[in-house]
């Protein structure tokens, strides 16, 4: 019970103490700090600038420090930036001595109730062009004034995209006075002008530096007036391993897929399908690409170019593979070799590559004798086809009556020619001698040859 009284009694002097102090610092203090605002705005007007002499202008600085770069819209060229500003400047109407003011060096005032700059974001795109909130500022005791309006930035930014995704994009912010000229204002950088040690960093934009300059124009309003502004620059830098893992690397495997089309039979009957859904992938990189960069023609993306490049060599791929297939189902029943195709591919071509065909010697002055001459149209092709049935030959049969057409008119009229040929030397003497002797009876062989073919076909 003793122990309950004890601690019932603590508790009600520690109440009592502090309802004391409480009572006392709100009597003491609040005259103190409503004696000082009361002094502190009695005869002030708010549009008059706080300055001692009006031929002086009001010296403003002001800093950046930027917190987080939020978006980079490549498309509609406009960065997003969560940034604070912090100006400082001095009125010399609100100076007052904290001793006689209970020792209060500081007040808060809100935006609207004393002078500040009407310094603006001249390259902003937001809707309400001053982005910033209205926080309070705060008045020290010898006339300085801090306010650090934070706000979400909107501004315009030439997006230059000719070294997508490598490339380096510098945008900026730019402040001044909107009506206060060089001579009523003048805007000065603060100490560390463009503060970077709170910023958040992006994951697809490094920041590797910030600058600030300042300058003065002279606008045709107002020719002889300076209007100064001062301009902080990013200098941003994309970080290129996502677009390398999400679109260049992706791109150059789809490409080089391409050349397993070449790999494939023709009678897998997958070369054109492999050729075309590689091409539909390259344009689909190539969409996304498209719909990521601003539409403009003043220049065409490094990305852009080397997507075009891998759709370039996948169409030329494509047209290849069916020339190719178009030749492997050609038939001696659809198709005859033209006689430039044959001279190129038969005479020209094994003379370059230095091959040898049986029994015939090619060299420089044996080819023009071997170039195929024209042939009689009265004539038969050949001799299989007098004796041919009206039956459907096989393949083979097709190849031995070329076989027997060009023995029987593999230099035709071309009896000038061969003699030019029969005076190089005595071994091409022979040799010929002996191809036109037993001409006819390799061709009657040949024939036979069909002959007993089919006929074991017939029986067996």
């Amino acid at each position: 019970m003793l122990q309950c009284i004890i601690k019932l009694t603590l508790f009600l002097f520690n109440l009592f103490y502090f309802l004391f102090c409480f009572v006392y610092f709100a009597v003491h203090a609040s005259p103190h700090e409503r004696r000082l605002y009361e002094d502190l705005l009695r005869d002030y007007n708010v549009l008059e600038r706080p300055v001692e002499n009006h031929s002086h202008p009001v010296t403003v600085h002001l800093k950046v420090s930027l917190q987080q770069l939020i978006d980079v819209d490549e498309k509609n060229q406009i960065v997003h930036v969560n940034a604070w500003l912090d100006y400082l400047w001095n009125d010399y109407k609100l100076r007052w001595d904290p001793n006689e003011y209970g020792n209060i060096s500081d007040v808060r005032f809100p935006a609207g109730k004393i002078w500040k700059p009407d310094v603006l974001l001249y390259n902003s795109v937001d809707p309400n062009f001053d982005s910033t909130y209205p926080t309070n500022m705060i008045v020290y005791s010898n006339g300085d004034i801090s306010w650090v309006p934070p706000g979400i930035f909107k501004i315009s930014c030439k997006i230059e995209i000719k070294w997508f995704p490598f490339d380096e994009q510098r945008c900026f912010f730019k402040f001044g006075s909107w009506t206060y000229s060089g001579f009523y204002l003048d805007l000065q950088p603060a100490k560390g002008g463009f503060d970077t040690s709170e910023y958040l960093s992006n994951g697809e934009w490094a920041l590797p530096m910030t600058t600030v300059a300042r300058s003065e124009k002279f606008y045709d309003c107002c020719p002889k007036e300076p209007y100064p502004d001062l301009t902080f620059y990013l200098h941003m830098r994309r970080r290129t391993l996502y677009y390398g893992f999400n679109l260049i690397m992706p791109c150059l495997l789809t490409t080089m897929m391409s050349l397993l089309g070449f790999t494939l039979p023709p009678e897998a009957g997958e070369k054109i399908t492999l050729q075309i859904t590689v091409l539909l992938s390259i344009c689909f990189f190539l969409s996304i690409l498209s719909e990521m960069s601003p539409p403009t023609s003043e220049a065409v993306p490094l990305l852009g170019l080397f997507f075009s490049s891998c759709m370039l060599i996948v169409t030329a791929s494509t047209v290849f593979t069916v020339y190719v297939l178009n030749l492997h189902y050609r038939t001696p029943e659809t198709h005859e070799m033209g006689k430039t195709a044959r001279t190129l591919l038969l005479y020209w071509l094994p003379w370059m590559l230095r091959m040898e065909r049986p029994g015939i010697i090619l060299s420089w002055e044996t080819l023009p004798s071997l170039l195929p001459c024209s042939r009689p149209k009265n004539q038969s092709q050949s001799l299989i086809r007098n004796v041919k049935d009206n039956e459907t030959g096989s393949r083979a049969s097709l190849e031995i009556d070329h076989r027997v057409h060009q023995l029987l008119y593999g230099n035709g009229d071309c009896g000038r020619r061969k003699n030019l040929l029969l005076q190089r030397g005595a071994t091409i003497d022979n040799e010929s001698s002996k191809v036109d002797s037993n001409r006819e009876h390799q061709a009657l062989l040949l024939t036979l040859q069909r002959i007993a073919r089919e006929l074991r076909v017939f029986f067996f």
